[in-house]
């Protein structure tokens, strides 16, 4: 029997998928600025114009717009379409964005940002720090160390590249070998071969390096060490201090123009 691949309507041919049903009114959100909070807002359809700080950008789907706290903000979403926000604390985020940024949303950042928004929304909260890694995403030059010796074999060279896109990673470095499939004692000899350093001491360095670099741009002390991997920001000062001979905030004061 042959299935009919459309439904006629006298001499016409209807669309198979049948009249349209989706309604989504345009949204127009007035002026507002949140002080406290920076936004990403994701255009997951359709197309949306944002006038930040009285310049209008265009979003269209796929893309995503950074905006720092402070941000006078005007929103229209166009009909039938999706404008998707986020919220990041100001006092706990360390970054080097310092404005406003446009981003196309590819398939790693798209995934970050829906698991960010189930973990904000839900009670499924996968145990890492989602808004870290898309910080380090987002910002044209991730916050990177140069002045490290970068170890070249396989399994110490992924960790390495991992810690360096998000010094602040929580994995256990027993964690971090299984997901390069080596083990421990592997990667251990590798980092003290190709670096002079164990992947601890490689590690804390990686995190002193990017937390200078995120104190040129930040001044929240608290945000830095947590953005590097440091819950406990007295421990993070101990650390620097060790590492430099000085405090995060004596650092700023002595090298950071104001």
């Amino acid at each position: 029997m042959r299935i009919p691949t459309a439904q006629t309507r006298g001499s016409g041919t209807l669309d198979p998928r049948g009249p349209k049903r989706l309604h989504l009114p345009p949204v127009s959100i007035p002026e507002r600025v949140h002080f406290d909070e920076h936004m990403m807002l994701w255009q997951a359809r359709g197309s949306s114009e944002a006038v930040l700080d009285g310049i209008s950008h265009s979003l269209t789907v796929g893309h995503a717009i950074w905006m720092p706290a402070g941000t006078k903000h005007v929103l229209h979403v166009h009909e039938d379409s999706v404008m998707l926000p986020m919220f990041f604390e100001a006092a706990d985020v360390a970054t080097t964005l310092r404005g406003t940024a446009t981003v196309r949303v590819d398939h790693e950042l798209r995934t970050l940002f829906l698991a960010y928004i189930q973990s904000q929304q839900t009670i499924i909260r996968p145990d890492a720090d989602i808004a870290r890694q898309i910080l380090s995403s987002l910002e044209r030059q991730p916050v990177l160390s140069t002045n490290l010796v970068m170890p070249v074999s396989e399994a110490a060279g992924g960790i390495a590249e991992i810690l360096r896109f998000n010094p602040g990673d929580s994995r256990t470095t027993e964690e971090l070998a299984a997901h390069v499939h080596a083990s421990l004692r592997t990667v251990e000899r590798a980092f003290k071969a190709e670096t002079g350093m164990t992947l601890r001491e490689w590690r804390i360095q990686n995190r002193m390096e990017c937390a200078v670099e995120l104190l040129r741009s930040v001044r929240g002390v608290d945000a830095v060490a947590h953005r590097v991997g440091y819950t406990n920001t007295s421990a993070f000062r101990r650390v620097f201090k060790a590492h430099f001979g000085m405090t995060p905030s004596e650092y700023v004061t002595r090298y950071v123009a104001v």
